[in-house]
């Protein structure tokens, strides 16, 4: 199953013309409008200088916006860009086909076994760069418990 969605996560990817790491940053600062960079690194562990690259990339393709704000000029608050979330309303809905084709033969009960077994091995989830259950809530510490669709 695992194999599975790696290949349809990366046939996303070609689709998109995003790499997965820019569509993994697209949805996190899609889930917090206005993370600066440092946080996005936290996120990611990865150093600042890689994410400023990656910035740089999406903001180039008009995928994201960064601002100054007026209380602190040293920062740069992100923000996706129409473009953006219309990458990310993209996603959802591929996602929401996947979703539905891999678990379609499992009765209710099974989907929720299916999430406890997901969130319990976890790290293997998360590896894959995307999250089985709720999307839109899950983090890169944590996959969140959600419900299948």
């Amino acid at each position: 199953m695992l194999e599975q969605q790696r290949i349809m996560t990366a046939d996303l990817n070609a689709d998109s013309g995003l790499t997965p790491q820019q569509a993994r940053a697209l949805s996190v600062i899609h889930r917090h409008p206005g993370i600066i960079q440092r946080e996005l690194a936290d996120t990611f562990q990865r150093r600042s200088a890689s994410i400023s690259n990656l910035l740089q990339i999406l903001q180039r393709d008009g995928y994201i916006t960064r601002k100054v704000p007026t209380e602190s000029e040293r920062t740069k608050q992100i923000y996706l860009t129409p473009k953006g979330q219309a990458a990310i309303a993209g996603f959802d809905a591929y996602y929401d086909t996947v979703e539905s084709r891999m678990v379609k033969n499992l009765s209710p009960v099974e989907q929720q076994t299916l999430i406890g077994l997901l969130e319990k091995n976890g790290g293997v989830v998360r590896s894959t760069g995307w999250c089985f259950t709720n999307r839109r809530e899950c983090h890169s510490e944590s996959v969140k418990q959600g419900r299948l669709r």
